[in-house]
């Protein structure tokens, strides 16, 4: 291989050095493997880079544009390729293309309006540097598609050659004489210089789970008749599964806290969301009767539960605080109580009118409902952090992090993910009134089914 722009000292616009860059080769055939090669990793081209899911791949994505594109030592920019004024091999007089630093700045400039400098130097208080790792599987797995990498062992300020990350382990970039814009491997790359680490000029959109809502999924709630269940995120994204109806959700909605939880109305037409700051969001049929939005906290609310008439609602703070609103009797607290571990859920006693608190390590805290047991002596592995009681009172479960399930009273463990290995925490549980078993939903919205019908994940 002829002279490659990696091998030169640290990258400079100024440095006009004929015979140390790179320039064309591969013409019609190159290009077209480099279009195969381009849709293997799933970036869009051309017309489709508007429709590009994210601004990371709209990057990329200019990038692959120019594939096949000469390199010109010291040519091309933000608006695409020049003639660097350097005669070359592959890039003699009116012959346009792009060196490696002016192919980076074309894709992030299209993509986002960042103008990068042309001395090679990174811009003050902008993107995300991302540090080189140990090893090239190491480096892959923190980078996505879009992201500037750059090379040469002297530190991103200081780099000597530099790309655009493709996805899969594949760079996009303009490497040196008689060879076009193209696609070439980390594992190469990394052979023939030292990385230096990569830089995101843009901002990630957060992950999404399969049924769109927006992780972490904090929690999940089921219908009466145990037919359906809904599950909701932080943002207050709420998605609708089985016979749930979906009656709106806090999408697009400028919240002061993060969504806690969701609980169904009795007749299952409706819903509540509760905030961490005590803000309550009702939809479909069920009826605002207050809500601590406005108060000043000691603690988060982390849970709430509905009277079992739908006329009144509970909330739960997590120093054991208790708010009773509309019909819902105030049977005690553990607010201003030394608490060993924070509380962390509660539910009703539909045959008594109270309620029981969980707290993280698993103690039961009863307040005109009867104490079946705890966990609250037992070292755990993981914390509980959330419960759901039997149709009728008269049980309860609660599940930890892990996924394992603690049953007390008549409530039947049907089985957990205790021990199993899980791709997100899970976060929260409800019961099937119609089967008495239960579902159990991970923050990344994937959902457990233990003596209850699986209605699909979130």
């Amino acid at each position: 291989m002829g002279p490659m722009e990696l091998l030169r000292p640290p990258w400079k616009r100024t440095a006009r050095v004929p015979g140390t860059g790179a320039g064309r080769g591969a013409r019609a055939i190159a290009a077209l493997l480099l279009l195969v090669a381009l849709v293997a990793v799933s970036l869009s081209m051309d017309t489709s880079r508007a429709a590009a899911a994210n601004v990371g791949d709209q990057i990329a994505s200019y990038a692959a544009s120019q594939a096949g594109v000469p390199y010109c030592d010291g040519g091309g920019g933000i608006n695409g390729p020049t003639n660097g004024g350097v005669v070359e091999s592959g890039c003699g007089p009116g012959v346009k293309g792009f060196d490696c630093m002016s192919l980076v700045q074309y894709a992030v400039y299209q993509a986002t309006g960042i103008a990068l400098p042309g001395d090679g130097s990174q811009p003050k208080g902008i993107g995300t540097v991302i540090p080189a790792q140990p090893t090239v599987a190491e480096d892959t797995a923190e980078l996505l598609p879009g992201d500037a990498v750059y090379w040469g062992g002297s530190g991103i300020d200081g780099f000597a050659h530099s790309g655009i990350y493709a996805g899969s382990g594949n760079v996009w970039d303009a490497i040196g004489v008689n060879q076009p814009v193209q696609m070439h491997t980390m594992t190469y790359l990394r052979t023939v210089y030292t990385y230096d680490g990569a830089v995101r000029y843009w901002t990630p959109p957060p992950p999404t789970t399969s049924g769109g809502l927006v992780t972490p999924v904090v929690g999940m709630a089921s219908t009466p008749d145990g037919g359906g269940y809904w599950l909701t995120d932080a943002a207050g994204g709420v998605s609708a599964h089985g016979s749930a109806v979906n009656y709106g959700s806090l999408v697009g909605v400028a919240l002061n806290a993060p969504i806690a939880h969701i609980v169904s109305t009795s007749d299952g037409r409706g819903y509540w969301l509760v905030a961490a700051d005590g803000g309550i969001f009702s939809f479909g049929d069920a009826r605002f009767f207050g809500s601590m939005g406005s108060s000043r906290l000691n603690a988060p609310v982390v849970d709430m539960a509905p009277t079992p008439d739908g006329g009144g609602y509970w909330l739960v703070a997590s120093d054991g605080g208790i708010f009773s609103f509309g019909d819902a009797t105030f049977h005690g607290s553990m607010g201003g109580q030394h608490l060993n571990q924070p509380i962390v859920g509660m539910s009703a006693d539909d045959a008594t009118g109270g309620y029981w608190l969980v707290a993280s390590d698993g103690g039961i805290f009863s307040f005109g409902a009867p104490f079946l047991g705890s966990t609250g002596s037992i070292h755990l592995v993981q914390p509980v952090n959330g419960m759901a009681a039997l149709a009728g009172g008269q049980g309860y479960w609660f599940v930890a992090s892990d996924g394992g399930v603690f049953s007390a009273g008549a409530a039947r463990f049907l089985g957990s993910m205790g021990g199993s290995t899980l791709n997100a925490p899970v976060v929260g549980m409800a019961a099937d009134p119609a089967t008495g078993g239960y579902w159990l939903v991970g923050s990344d919205g994937g959902i457990f089914s233990f003596g209850a019908p699986y209605f699909g994940a979130g």
